[in-house]
């Protein structure tokens, strides 16, 4: 019905079908149809015709009026975009492990989307991010939930749990883990960490004194090190198909403990679209990670 409107209203500007035709871009006769189609449709005769010429009737001027109402209409409605896409700048900090495993495929779907935004990634410790979230330098951070309480200034939301194994070199004998701690050389995950904290309370709790020779927060560094064989080490479990065939991961059954990774932000963000907006796309490919437990959203 559309396209008669517009023959119609073309007709009445250009007083002649031939004219309106020539504009549109049809032949006389397609025009000439289009008018005729739409008087039937009307059960309404719209123009007074004499000899060749046709002028608008009472009638014509009336459905004239109203069309070219419904046309803008429609104009207007082609006009509508889509919603805005986010801007801003985000100030983005990450633990390594994060930065590795899961913000690549992260920091591309949000940009994707939204490609007026830019970003600037920061790589440190947890506590060393945390406190740039506290004071401003940070708009948000990808962190091991601390042991302390989080200040009342911030937000924690939660991601997800990674478990934590003992890595041994392939040809170790023995897949009792108390052995392989306390028998070979300890690598340990760095513990000044918030993750190597959980690591010495867990040693506490069961009595272990490993051999430490190593310390390093640099979890990929460690792999690599008991993938050569220099000894064992306690670690949140990671995709170990790099080293599949130089070692080895034990799980801890009964006795298995982890580390929480969150996401920690300012309780009043300065942009609380974009942070809400990255935290929605993190969980999401959270979920499909085959390596942690994805911790349920909080209402």
């Amino acid at each position: 019905m559309l396209k008669e409107l517009r023959t119609l209203t073309a007709v009445a500007r250009l007083g002649s079908v031939t004219a309106a035709a020539r504009e549109i871009g049809l032949t006389q006769a397609a025009a000439s149809a289009q008018i005729q189609r739409l008087e039937e449709h009307l059960q309404l005769q719209l123009f007074d015709r004499v000899g060749r010429h046709v002028r608008l009737n009472e009638s014509g001027i009336d459905v004239v009026s109203r069309a070219e109402h419904i046309l803008h209409l429609c104009a207007e409605l082609q006009e509508v975009k889509k919603p805005a896409t986010l801007r801003g700048h985000l100030r983005l900090g990450a633990i390594q492990s994060m930065q590795r495993q899961y913000l690549p495929k992260v920091i591309e779907a949000l940009i994707s989307s939204n490609p007026d935004i830019t970003t600037h990634l920061e790589l440190g410790g947890s506590l060393l991010l945390l406190t740039a979230v506290d004071q401003g330098q940070l708009d948000a951070a990808m962190v091991v939930k601390p042991f302390f309480a989080i200040p009342q200034e911030l937000e924690w939301v939660p991601l997800l749990r990674e478990p934590f194994k003992v890595i041994c070199p392939m040809k170790a004998a023995t897949d009792d883990w108390r052995q392989l701690l306390t028998t070979l050389p300890f690598i340990r995950y760095d513990s000044a960490s918030f993750g190597g904290r959980v690591v010495d309370r867990f040693l506490q709790q069961h009595r272990l004194r490993p051999n430490c020779q190593i310390e390093s927060q640099d979890v990929d560094a460690i792999l690599e090190m008991v993938a050569c064989g220099i000894g064992t080490a306690l670690i949140p479990v990671k995709d170990l198909t790099r080293h599949q065939d130089r070692l080895r991961a034990i799980d801890l059954g009964p006795d298995r403990f982890y580390r929480e990774v969150g996401i920690v932000l300012p309780a009043v963000p300065r942009q609380r679209e974009l942070v809400q907006t990255l935290i929605r796309i993190t969980r999401a490919h959270v979920r499909t990670s085959p390596y942690a437990h994805p911790l349920l959203e909080r209402n």
